[in-house]
């Protein structure tokens, strides 16, 4: 049972260990292969993704071991070197597995050399490739003491980003010939001395001290000696092609010719005189040598930008604008945009970092961006820095339209409206002006409820150029144009213009700052078509008017501007409207027949004394004579209460004067006024409310010769008998006409007694038997003006007795108080 369960795990253990792949320990999947690289190699280079991860890319070397031991020891050397030899110029290891029919290694994703050239011959690139490889040469040789021995087109890759790496290990060995492990005075094999024939096309380019086997020679030569013949080689075959023999070595081609004088000291027979790769790195990278150019600089400077110090990388990135352009798209794309990614997430970076992303961003396409740069730019967002926060502002427009809108409105965005309300005001002046970029990536609602409000609320902002920002922000989302400013759903709602940017613009007229008002009022102007015909007229132009005069002449100016779109606005709404908004008269009964005539009369003489008018005075007066004349028809009417007949002329231009009062607080009361013009309300009298004297010093004084007013009272004519008896003709029967208790006024009495049918008739006069109604038909003023206009003296009875002025003892409907005493009707006339 111990064996069965012992057997279970060892199989469980094999099968967890095997990749996606089938291979053990190996978990990438391998892909097509490469065969511009066919024969070049002892390896089959293959496309490959990672088993679990199908964006992971990466290439996998495979070498099948049928192909003899020799091939599987060079195979072995290398899996060994690539394991142990990190350096960033060499190529970088993934994950190797060795197998009984094969030996697999996984890197980062590369192309052979050969295939690059022929894609992108950029004279930088070769000498930036030239650089790497020399400085990782000199890594090799001096600092682990080893000799690669094959280097060569076919063991160099080139990176997505153009980097040249170094590969083909399969010789790589101690230059002293290392002890045997375990003792017994042996020497390990080298393997550049003995299996130099399994790499295809060896003997073209073999060194003349490895083809003479000066073993000797080589231990003693100064490190590196030895790979400076194979650096020579690799030139050549950069700018002439493929080497097909060692007499090739010496023809310059299109080698450039400051290279071509380093290459032939690499190619001196003599080891003692040859030039090894730290030598040729050092002598090209002097003032004017062949790597010395601002490409290779930046290059350098970005890999070793963690150990510079401050002022060092504030003048370098000053300088990254002009010189990215300059760059290759793909190393510009793929290893300086990563650099400055990563600056900037740890907080080294400025404006000058983010302008050069935003630069090198826009030579990517979509999906490229949306890998790359979208992220850094949303994690940047979230950032506390005040000076990356208005670099981000400061270039919104030349990123933003690339990031998709559903990542704008959910993660951009509610960073980017803190900006509003930051205490710093150059990061709120920022924001609005970025509010312009980032509305397009807006639905509406977003677009309205927030972003909208927000700059609204900057209009009454502490600084005077946040404010006058905030309007021109504003009037260009309103009146955004397609191809233009595209927004989203159609833009700012009518809803939103006239409830929250409409009272905003109103209030900016009245700004102290002369650019704001201005600002206000082109935006009106250019918004004119949106705002509310009666609100323009009601609010709008009163508002405009004061600007018209304004002490600054472009408020001036653009005031009279606005104040013209606005009346053409008002103008073309008026058109729409009909003729009139009076409801349409109520055909006249028996009952309000005589009522409406009298009604009309005196309508027709009010339009007629408004037609004859010159002036709005005029007018005003006519109007004000219109209205006594309706309230003393209702006086002379021998017709029931409630209903009128027409005055005559001279009686209605005898009560057409108005009557001037003590004070204007005391003037007729308006709703007495009309009732008195409608004649369809009830008058009531009352005398059991009303005593007959009136109480001294209730404020009514009878004493109308100090109250001012006495010189300008006109004189009242006194009834003629003609007026009397033609008067009297008109009453119904049973009334008659005589003179009052009082000069000035008649009094007309009825000596029938009101029936039932008369009382319960809306239109019938409700008179009491118990007193007599005595109603004045003409002269309202006192009867002491009355005497001084006739000429008889006052009695000081007259003088001194209090009297209520006015129709105080009238009312519409219900009785009157019971507290108050019941005045005597005759003081009143």
């Amino acid at each position: 049972m111990a064996s069965l369960s012992s057997y279970l795990f060892s199989t469980l253990s094999k099968v967890g260990s095997i990749g996606g792949s089938g291979i053990p320990d190996f978990h990438y999947t391998i892909g097509d292969k490469i065969e511009a690289f066919a024969g070049k190699s002892i390896w089959d280079v293959h496309h490959s993704t990672r088993t679990n991860d199908a964006k992971q890319e990466a290439t996998v070397f495979v070498l099948a071991k049928a192909r003899g031991s020799s091939y599987t020891a060079v195979a072995q050397n290398t899996l060994k070197r690539m394991r142990t030899l990190r350096h960033p110029g060499i190529l970088r290891y993934l994950e190797g597995a060795e197998t009984a029919e094969a030996v697999y290694i996984a890197t980062e994703p590369v192309v052979p050399l050969a295939q690059a050239l022929d894609l992108d011959k950029s004279e930088e690139l070769k000498r930036w490739g030239l650089y790497k490889i020399a400085e990782t040469m000199r890594f090799i040789n001096e600092d682990c003491k080893l000799i690669h021995a094959n280097l060569s087109a076919a063991s160099v890759f080139v990176t997505k980003a153009g980097e040249w790496k170094l590969g083909g290990l399969e010789l790589v060995d101690s230059q002293t010939p290392a002890a045997t492990p375990g003792g017994g005075g042996g020497q390990q094999q080298q393997a550049y001395r003995y299996y130099t024939g399994v790499i295809p096309g060896y003997s073209a380019r073999m060194a003349p001290e490895l083809e003479g086997q000066k073993w000797d020679a080589i231990v003693k030569a100064k490190p590196g000696a030895v790979d400076g013949w194979y650096l020579a080689c690799l030139i050549c075959e950069v700018y002439n092609g493929a080497l097909r023999s060692a007499s090739q070595l010496q023809s310059q081609g299109q080698i450039p010719a400051p290279l071509w004088s380093l290459c032939q000291r690499l190619l001196m027979p003599d080891l003692r005189r040859r030039m090894s790769p730290s030598e040729f790195l050092q002598t090209a990278s002097r003032q004017g040598g062949f790597l010395d150019s601002e490409f290779i600089k930046a290059s350098i400077f970005l890999e070793n930008i963690a150990v510079k110090e401050e002022d060092e990388k504030a003048a370098f990135f000053s300088g990254l604008d002009t010189l990215i352009p300059g760059f290759p798209q793909a190393f510009s794309k793929y290893k300086i945009l990563p650099e400055l990614l990563k600056l900037m997430e740890f907080g080294g970076g400025d404006a000058k970092v983010l302008s050069g992303i935003i630069q090198i961003g826009k030579g990517l396409d979509e999906e490229e961006y949306n890998d790359l740069v979208t992220p850094a730019i949303v994690q940047l967002f979230g950032s506390n820095d005040r000076a990356l926060r208005f670099s981000l502002l400061e270039y919104m427009d030349s990123f933003i339209q690339a990031i998709p809108s559903a990542v704008v409105s959910k993660r951009v965005f509610p960073n980017f409206v803190a900006g509003f309300l930051d205490a710093a005001p150059a990061i709120r002046e920022a924001t609005v002006k970025a509010s312009l970029a980032i509305a397009p990536k807006l639905g509406q609602k977003v677009l309205n409820a927030d972003l909208v409000k927000q700059l609204v609320r900057l209009v009454a902002d502490p600084e005077p150029g946040i404010r006058t920002n905030a309007l021109i922000c504003i009037g260009k989302l309103c009146t955004a144009k397609e191809g233009v400013l595209d927004l989203d759903g159609g833009g700012v709602t009518e809803s939103s213009h006239r409830y929250v940017i409409c009272p905003a613009l109103l209030q900016a007229l009245r700004d102290p700052f002369p650019p704001v008002r201005s600002a206000s009022l082109a935006v009106s102007t250019a918004c004119a078509s949106k705002w509310d015909a009666p609100e323009i007229a009601r609010r709008v132009i009163p508002s405009l008017s004061s600007l018209l005069i304004d002490g600054e002449k472009p408020v001036r100016t653009a005031a009279l501007k606005c104040l013209n779109a606005m009346v053409s606005r008002v103008e073309a709404y008026s058109h729409t409207l009909p003729d009139t908004m009076a409801k349409k008269a109520v055909t006249p009964t028996a009952a309000n027949s005589s009522a409406t005539v009298a009604s009309g009369s005196a309508q027709a003489e009010a339009a007629a004394s408004m037609a004859a008018s010159d002036t709005w005075g005029g007018w005003a007066v006519s109007s004000l004579s219109s209205t006594f004349s309706g309230a003393l028809s209702l006086a002379s009417s021998s017709l029931p209460i409630g209903q009128q007949q027409p005055l005559s002329p001279s009686t209605a231009a005898e009560a057409s004067a108005p009557e001037k009062s003590k004070d204007s607080a005391i003037s007729p009361k308006p709703a007495m006024a009309d009732a008195a013009r409608s004649g369809g309300d009830r008058w009531e009298f009352n005398d059991d409310a009303w005593g007959n004297d009136d109480p001294v010093g209730d404020g009514w004084n009878d004493n109308d010769d100090e109250d001012g007013w006495s010189s300008h009272e006109v004189p009242t004519k006194l009834p003629t008998a003609a007026t009397i008896a033609a008067t009297t003709a008109t009453l119904s029967p049973g009334y008659t006409l005589s003179p009052g208790p009082k000069s000035g006024g008649m009094t007309m009495s009825s000596a029938q007694q009101p029936t039932s049918q008369d009382t319960a008739s809306p239109s019938s006069p409700i008179v009491s038997p118990a007193f007599k109604t005595s109603l004045k038909l003409a002269g309202s003023t006192s009867s002491s003006n009355r005497k001084q206009a006739t000429g008889e003296p006052s009695s000081t009875a007259a003088t001194t007795a209090p009297r209520r002025k006015g129709l105080g003892a009238m009312k519409l409907g219900g009785g009157a108080s019971k507290n108050v005493p019941s005045p005597n009707l005759d003081d009143f006339f």
